[in-house]
């Protein structure tokens, strides 16, 4: 999240504002960052030596999520910056000014203020970011007069103000098109520094949707709805992450994230303006309904399972909420075809289970007329979706792009217009999930094996099951999970001048930390459980974790933060000509991975300050292994406690970052490596 500070420069009138920056706001920002609002930033000072600052101080005023403004003061600047940030976003701006007499403009005078004492700024820094915790988390985040009268202004988007680097684009793309979970995972908390931030966070979430990368992507538009909570597309994602989630967590959280879908969807639909957005809402919620009411039915004895399924109050509202979006968006084909799909299954089931169907109506004549017109209504439904996905003869195709996801609504179409063409049925179901992935025939299958448990649309359903299944069985399995992952890191074999010895290069040594190692994974497979261990190759500890996992069964991923020749010089040399073969050794049987091809910082993120690639390879390492999606994390870290941290990217780094992100952690007392 990105923070910019509105105030006079130097000491005015008694009050020293580089001082109130120094020992009251930037604490305060810092605070936020520990409470869990990460906040940088600082004013135009740290802009002025590239570039126009006047450009740079528009920019900043409209992309920063927070503005704190000074206005102790009849200062210009300050004043003039403050009425640019009112008139372009309608919140996140912050006043403050000191307790004095000095007088202030009349327009201002209805605005609330936080006050401090200009001899003692520090004394409220606490106050102050609990205060600013309050304007990012309010339900109502407009402050800006000029919004709050005029409720319908719309504030620019970002994106015409800012630009993601051309690098990390590229980055994203690359890591998406490999698979790189963890990658994306760092760079979504490596962008979080920048002004940029924003439209950063959207490639990734974007690129993890992609790769079905639910866990992290949630992480992702998580942080993004911190700054934007009503963004219509924020939410609508989250919406259908949660859904996807549903699909796939333990049951028993099953509710809990569809409720979380529905929220986010309701959001969506509240900043909603476009009909597509609308529409998109109503179907998605109808999509939640839908599970609801699958999981009700499927209760139900199998011989009773129709009449649940068709007395299903779950049922009544997902059939209400896609034509309400077909309603809403004619042209909108998914929400139609759906609606098409749960009439003829209302119908049908209405025909089978007369019954069950006049529960619903005080007469068989109304019960009868209400059937009827759905039978109506599936009629212009079809008519109007052979119009929206071309299949119409004589009207043919519409000029421009095709629509990627037309031929799986043309195949439903099919299935409940034509039940009985099973031939052309299979061949439309074939068109439709050519190229899909392992996650999309899955999908497929569901809502086909949905009507086959009720007994419908037959013979076509069961052809298009088949050609599904065929599918399945010939495509890739889906990406194995481990039950368990341990994260390594360790202190490297001492170098020869080093003053204070750590892990002394000495077989005794050695054979303690292997001991200690060996003993520590042991007790992570007893545990039970499929297990994945992740570290880097240097010399000491982390060769000797990649040994003693081989040496039990247990699979490795080989991380380099270099590649393997320069790793090797900076890394595993210093430890001698013996480390160095036992490197190679394990290059050649746990293929490597590497973060960047030097160690001088990518250009996109050269600019971060008090960063390296050390720090970096840390964050990789943890974030691949929160990538894999095992339930269970443990770090095991070999360390001398006693010893400074060897500064930033070293092992006590990243023993402060694991446990930041919940990993259990198993210290092994390094101390041990220099008794005699």
């Amino acid at each position: 999240m990105r923070a910019f500070i509105v105030r006079p420069f130097g000491t005015k009138e008694g009050i020293d504002f580089d001082r109130v920056e120094a020992e009251l706001i930037q604490p305060a920002l810092r605070r936020l960052t520990e409470l869990g609002i990460p906040v940088e930033g600082g004013t135009t000072g740290e802009i002025s030596r590239a570039g126009n600052i006047r450009e740079d101080m528009f920019r900043l005023l409209v992309v920063a999520d927070l503005v704190v403004a000074d206005v102790s003061i009849h200062n210009a600047n300050a004043f003039y910056e403050l009425g640019i940030r009112h008139a372009l976003r309608p919140g996140g701006t912050f006043m403050i000014r000191s307790e004095t007499d000095h007088k202030y403009p009349f327009d201002l005078q209805t605005d609330r203020y936080f006050l401090y004492d200009a001899a003692k700024p520090a004394a409220r820094v606490e106050e102050l970011a609990f205060a600013l915790r309050s304007t990012l988390n309010a339900a109502d985040p407009r402050d800006s007069p000029i919004f709050k009268l005029l409720p319908n202004l719309q504030p620019h988007g970002r994106q015409q103000l800012v630009k993601v680097p051309d690098d990390f684009a590229e980055a994203v793309e690359l890591a998406r098109r490999t698979d790189l979970r963890g990658n994306l995972r760092l760079y979504a908390e490596e962008v979080q520094s920048f002004e940029w931030d924003q439209e950063g966070l959207r490639l990734i979430g974007d690129a993890q949707f992609k790769l079905r990368a639910f866990a992290g992507a949630r992480e992702t538009f998580e942080t993004l709805l911190r700054a934007v909570p009503d963004d219509v597309k924020v939410n609508q994602r989250l919406g259908t992450i949660y859904q996807r989630l549903a699909l796939i967590e333990p049951p028993e959280h099953k509710e809990e994230l569809l409720t979380r879908s529905d929220q986010a969807i309701q959001r969506a639909l509240q900043a909603a303006r476009s009909a597509g957005d609308r529409a998109e809402a109503y179907s998605l919620l109808a999509s939640n309904a839908k599970s609801r009411w699958i999981d009700e039915f499927r209760t139900a004895p199998a011989a009773s399972r129709q009449a649940a399924a068709l007395r299903s109050p779950h049922f009544q509202k997902m059939l209400e909420l896609y034509l309400k979006a077909a309603n809403i968006d004619l042209n909108a084909h998914y929400p139609a075809v759906n609606a098409l799909g749960m009439l003829s299954t209302q119908i049908c089931l209405g025909r089978t289970l007369a019954d069950a169907w006049q529960e619903g109506f005080d007469d068989e004549d109304r019960a009868a007329s209400a059937l009827k017109a759905r039978e109506t209504l599936t009629s212009r439904l079809m008519s109007l979706l052979a119009l929206v996905l071309e299949t119409d003869e004589v009207m043919g195709r519409r000029d421009g792009p095709a629509d990627p996801w037309a031929e799986s609504s043309r195949a439903d179409l099919l299935l409940f217009s034509a039940a009985g063409k099973a031939n052309r049925i299979a061949q439309a179901y074939r068109l439709a999930i050519n190229g899909a992935d392992r996650f999309t025939l899955e999908a497929t299958r569901r809502n086909l094996g949905l009507f086959k448990e009720l007994g419908l649309f037959e013979p076509g359903l069961s052809a298009a099951l088949e050609v599904v299944d065929k599918s399945i069985a010939e495509s890739d399995p889906p990406r194995s999970v481990p039950d368990r992952v341990i994260l390594f890191t360790g202190h490297m074999v001492d170098a020869p001048k080093r003053a204070k010895p750590r892990f002394p290069p000495t077989p005794e040594a050695e054979a303690k930390a292997r001991g200690l190692i060996e003993a520590a994974v042991r007790a992570e497979i007893a545990a039970g459980g499929t297990m994945l261990g992740v570290a880097g190759g240097a010399c000491g500890g982390d060769l000797l974790f990649h040994e003693v996992c081989g040496a039990l069964g247990v699979e490795t991923q080989l991380l380099l933060a270099l590649p393997k020749d320069q790793f090797q010089v900076t890394s595993v040399q210093q430890g001698g000509p013996a480390w160095v073969e036992r490197y190679h050794a394990l290059c050649e049987r746990v293929l490597p991975r590497v973060l960047q091809p030097s160690e001088a910082l990518p250009r996109w993120l050269s600019d971060k300050p008090g960063y390296n690639v050390w720090q970096r390879n840390n964050l990789w390492l943890m974030f691949s292994a929160l990538a894999t999606g095992a339930r269970r994390l443990t770090l095991i870290a070999l360390f001398n406690p006693d010893q400074d941290p060897d500064g930033p990217g070293g092992t006590a780094h990243l023993v402060n970052e694991a446990r930041r992100w919940g990993f259990k952690s198993v210290e092994l007392d390094a101390r041990a490596l220099l008794a005699p």
